[in-house]
């Protein structure tokens, strides 16, 4: 994404969060579980950054712009999506 078309505040986070995830993480699991114990509304706004983010890396694989380092989120967010768009959610 072009970083000009997103705030300064969101660009901040969007490279916080890639720092953390490369190096600073020590369990995914355990970070997503304690993401999912926050207040109720954060948890949905947090989804709401989730799904986008599942939809475009579900339209990079429909459109095999991935390669060997992102196949296997590619691959789940596009079957995940898939299963939602079935249910016409």
């Amino acid at each position: 994404m072009d970083y000009s078309q997103i705030s300064e505040k969101d660009k901040q986070f969007v490279d916080e969060f890639s720092r953390f995830v490369n190096g600073g993480m020590r369990s995914a699991e355990k970070t997503g579980r304690a993401m999912a114990a926050d207040h109720r509304y954060l948890v949905n706004e947090k989804g709401k950054v989730m799904f986008y983010f599942m939809e475009t890396l579900a339209a990079d694989w429909r459109k095999g712009r991935y390669d060997q380092r992102n196949e296997w989120a590619c691959r789940l967010a596009a079957a995940a999506m898939d299963a939602l768009e079935a249910q016409g959610l």
